[in-house]
């Protein structure tokens, strides 16, 4: 009996000493400051301002969706056009994508950013505003499209200018080998076509 004793009162030393401990960690987490997500990445966003953020009805809310999206969105054209240039530059002028690296500037972008943004808006839920994350994300998309479709239509535009000037240089030259013709035949030389 003796030694069930002795069990028992460790048993009750170490509940009683599980309890201390427990009553000392509650005591210092609450004496804490509560954890922020700011602290964590190192940001310090004052909580006002988060709030304002994340407000759907607040200038800091429009402002921050517009800056981000935006910001993504040319970001992501930018790097996407770079990476074009150097697969333009390694084929060569002669080939498809060298020759083509104008209009492939644009056009998929148009295409991929279209995609993206009708499949949010889409996929939104109805009469619930959509998170914050899916607000920069439509407005990269649609900045996005944007951009590839000011591209395509610069690229555009620049090929219909060199083809008036190849047509113009065309109807030079045709002119200028006329005339020589012409010339030649009055001399009495027969040119050969």
């Amino acid at each position: 009996m003796a030694k069930k004793k002795t069990e028992t009162d460790r048993t009750e030393t170490t509940l009683a000493q599980l309890k201390e401990n427990q009553a000392a960690l509650d005591a210092a987490a609450a004496s804490m400051p509560t954890s922020k997500k700011s602290k964590k990445l190192g940001l310090a966003i004052p909580p006002k301002l988060m709030e304002r953020a994340m407000d759907h009805t607040s200038k800091t809310h429009r402002v921050s969706v517009d800056l981000l999206g935006g910001s993504v969105a040319h970001v992501s054209t930018e790097l996407i056009n770079a990476a074009i240039r150097a697969l333009a530059r390694w084929s060569g002028p002669k080939g498809w994508v060298g020759s083509n690296a104008d209009v492939l500037q644009g056009a998929p972008h148009v295409l991929i950013g279209l995609a993206i943004y009708l499949t949010e808006i889409l996929t939104r839920g109805k009469n619930k505003l959509p998170s914050f994350s899916r607000e920069v994300a439509s407005e990269a998309a649609n900045v996005f499209t944007h951009l590839g479709l000011h591209n395509l239509v610069r690229a555009l535009r620049i090929r219909w200018q060199d083809g008036k000037v190849d047509a113009q240089t065309l109807a030079a030259v045709s002119a200028e080998r006329d005339a020589a013709l012409a010339k030649l035949a009055s001399l009495g030389v027969q040119a050969k076509k």
